[in-house]
């Protein structure tokens, strides 16, 4: 096996080793990590020299899959949720206190998406944890836009991509805060 060239069974045993997985999404490569491993999550501020106030995306399997964390969510916005999702769609939600602490911030929500994409949805037929999702790139500057430039541009060792197709949306998934229904990002 290519270590920089990951198949689906591969990407998930990097992702449950704490590893840094470049990954597919609907419209960008993006830098991911097991959520739930604050080193690997502290990695990814690190090399892509990100302020630790921005949050980054989770990415999920289903908001069911997700909900112990979150506050009581009503069915009014159950309902609205399943009108976008699965999708290119990112939600603020707010989050309870069994959130871990690194993944909480100064607002009480978190971002959530659980994606359409057909690679991101093969990853979570076996993985069974939550991916941080976030654009490949040092924070502020463009994009890159191929798996082997950006293992090779950041500065660490164990990075390896999802060997899989990129969607073919131009742009990132829109965020809207579940709450408000306020678009934050077109």
């Amino acid at each position: 096996m290519n270590k920089f060239s990951l198949d689906t069974n591969s990407s998930i045993e990097w992702l449950e080793a704490g590893k840094i997985l470049v990954h597919p999404t609907e419209s960008i490569w993006g830098l991911g990590c097991d959520a739930f491993n604050e080193n690997a999550v502290n990695l990814i501020f690190k090399i892509k020299k990100r302020n630790k106030n921005k949050s980054f995306i989770l990415l999920i399997k289903s908001l069911e899959s997700f909900q112990k964390y979150l506050e009581n969510i009503k069915e009014i916005d159950k309902k609205y949720l399943s009108q976008f999702w699965p999708g290119p769609y990112t939600f603020l939600i707010r989050y309870n206190d069994k959130l871990p602490a690194h993944l909480k911030n100064n607002t009480g929500k978190i971002a959530l998406r659980v994606s359409n994409h057909l690679p991101t949805r093969q990853l979570f037929m076996a993985y069974n944890g939550y991916i941080v999702s976030t654009s490949a790139n040092i924070s502020g500057k463009d994009n890159l836009d191929d798996p082997n430039e950006i293992i090779n541009f950041f500065e660490y060792d164990e990075i390896a991509y999802y060997d899989e197709i990129l969607g073919k949306n131009i742009t990132p998934s829109k965020i809207i805060d579940l709450e408000s229904r306020t678009v934050i990002r077109e």
